[in-house]
């Protein structure tokens, strides 16, 4: 399946299958458009290109994105050139929106398989104050991983990190404020998640805080600060869940 921008909750209700060892990918900031002066945004969609290619060599049981798909989702090339490149991945992929992907609130999937659990949610409504559909998702969210309890492990998937580096970090454009923070790192805490990943800073971050590894990839596309682009390579076991950065080679 290769939802793009679907208004779909996707929700498989199943208990959890027998752990099977196995790798994903997690890419973030495709974000076709941003920091390119060319016209056809050759730049942007050459660094897409990349990914997907370096991705399906890896044959990874399925790629998750985490939002800013393109940077501007009125904008048909960019929207083309996102499309087009999405279905040269030859794997299952599933998205999240960003700030820069128009807003739907009601975005969000929960599947599990191979024995683990993987949540998506919508870190716009979090972010932008919308009340009413953050109690909603929070509502639901607290449901699905109830329902995941008996999972091998539990990944998370949003486009802003909770956190980049430490839980008392200064509140700003690339974290949850300190309320937020503490609220949903209680919740996942107390439900069993094992990792959040995220994307937005379009710099690579990994930390762990109460025993949740919290991780932000460096962006498929334009990288910022200390990021290159590029996207985590996710290896599963029974024992461990490894993550490595890799970067894209143009």
């Amino acid at each position: 399946m290769k939802p793009y921008i679907l208004s779909i909750v996707l929700i498989l209700a199943t208990a959890c299958h027998p752990f099977e060892p196995f790798t994903f990918v997690h890419m973030s900031d495709t974000q076709i458009g941003f920091m390119d002066d060319s016209s056809a945004y050759a730049h942007s969609d050459s660094l897409m290109k990349a990914a997907v290619d370096a991705a399906n060599a890896l044959d990874p049981a399925c790629v998750f994105i985490t939002g800013d798909l393109v940077d501007n989702p009125a904008d048909p090339v960019q929207d083309s050139i996102y499309k087009t490149r999405l279905a040269g991945l030859q794997a299952p992929v599933y998205e999240v929106l960003g700030n820069h992907d128009r807003r739907d609130y009601g975005f969000r999937f929960s599947f599990r398989d191979r024995g683990c659990a993987f949540i998506g949610i919508d870190s716009n409504c979090i972010k932008d104050g919308a009340e009413e559909a953050e109690k909603a998702q929070l509502e639901w969210l607290t449901n699905e991983l109830d329902a995941a309890a008996g999972c091998r492990y539990t990944f998370i998937f949003l486009h802003c990190p909770v956190v980049r580096e430490s839980v008392d970090e200064p509140e700003d454009y690339f974290n949850f404020s300190n309320g937020q923070r503490a609220q949903y790192i209680s919740l996942f805490k107390d439900k069993g998640v094992d990792v959040v990943f995220a994307g937005h800073t379009h710099q690579d971050y990994d930390t762990t805080i109460d025993g949740i590894r919290f991780v932000a990839a460096g962006p498929v596309g334009n990288a910022l600060g200390h990021g290159t682009p590029g996207f985590n390579v996710v290896t599963v076991t029974r024992d461990s869940v490894s993550i490595h950065y890799t970067p894209t080679i143009l």
